[in-house]
């Protein structure tokens, strides 16, 4: 469109400049609108033709506003008439800082996302014909937008954090489906944050704190209770052993008490007595066995 305006815009020069010299009776004047028309069509047809397509991109190229076909990148050369517009076919990531959501208990969440997409360079120009270069906002920005709320809506809020990759996994999917039919790939789908209202943060913090509270008083409890059990046990082995050793100390009394006979007895009796003693009175209905000459002290053996 531009190149038809500056080709009527140099008739309409050259046409003025003619019948100027004319009313003025001056040839040179024709003859300088003349000759500027005959350089600067030339010039304006060559700027219009040339196309610099950067790398990553294509060029859809339009006839009269309409979308007539797409040239590849680099230097293109195209009909002065026709217009080309840059597209990118590059790996495109989109931030999402805000997504609100809800969970099944109608809890806020907050949600935020990238999205990496990426058109197919072959069917760009459909793209663009049917959707338009705002096709972000048109296809894709809705569609994010309300299927993580299709999601969270799945879960409780506790059930929500744990859950993180199923969801991005089922949203990445959804998209992908739907997408697909505008020839647009989803080349990946990343949760950033997932934030909740003050209220319920404050809630979860206070319950960590109360579970912690109680994971110490347990601690403690099974510390003690650990301590009174090996104390129990401590005592179980000092009584066992004291009925072991009063066991043998009983089995020890019983054989000394078998081995004592009365002439033992006698025997030890005797030997208790002072060296010089020779006479010993034994009451009236004893009987003693040993003869007299016991009470004679050995001398002692050299």
């Amino acid at each position: 469109m531009g190149y038809i305006v500056s080709v009527v815009a140099l008739i309409l020069i050259g046409t003025a400049a003619y019948f100027v010299s004319r009313f003025l009776r001056q040839p040179l004047i024709k003859s300088v609108a003349a000759g500027f028309v005959l350089v600067a069509l030339p010039v304006v047809t060559l700027l219009n033709m040339v196309n610099q397509i950067p790398a990553g991109h294509v060029g859809i190229v339009y006839t009269f506003r309409g979308i007539t076909g797409q040239v590849g990148d680099g230097l293109q050369w195209v009909a002065p008439w026709r217009s080309v517009l840059n597209a990118t076919i590059q790996v495109q990531g989109h931030k999402f800082e805000q997504l609100t959501s809800f969970s099944n208990e109608t809890q806020d969440v907050t949600v935020a996302a990238t999205i990496n997409v990426q058109v197919s360079p072959n069917k760009i120009q459909e793209l663009y014909r049917e959707v338009g270069p705002n096709y972000f906002d048109v296809l894709i920005r809705p569609r994010v937008m309300q299927a993580f709320k299709d999601e969270t809506v799945k879960y409780a809020s506790v059930q929500i954090a744990p859950n993180r990759e199923a969801i991005r996994r089922a949203v990445r999917e959804r998209l992908t489906k739907e997408l697909e039919t505008h020839s647009i790939a989803v080349q990946d789908l990343l949760v950033d944050n997932i934030v909740f209202s003050r209220g319920f943060q404050e809630a979860i913090e206070e319950k960590q704190r109360q579970t912690q509270l109680a994971l110490a008083e347990k601690e403690k409890v099974a510390s003690e209770t650990s301590k009174a059990d090996q104390a129990i046990e401590q005592a179980r082995g000092t009584a066992e052993a004291v009925l072991i050793n009063a066991k043998k100390q009983a089995e020890a009394n019983r054989a000394l008490a078998a081995s004592i006979t009365p002439e033992y007895i006698q025997y030890m009796t005797v030997t208790k007595l002072a060296p010089n003693v020779e006479v010993i009175m034994v009451p009236t209905g004893q009987q003693f066995i040993m003869g007299a000459d016991m009470l004679k002290k050995q001398p002692p053996q050299k």
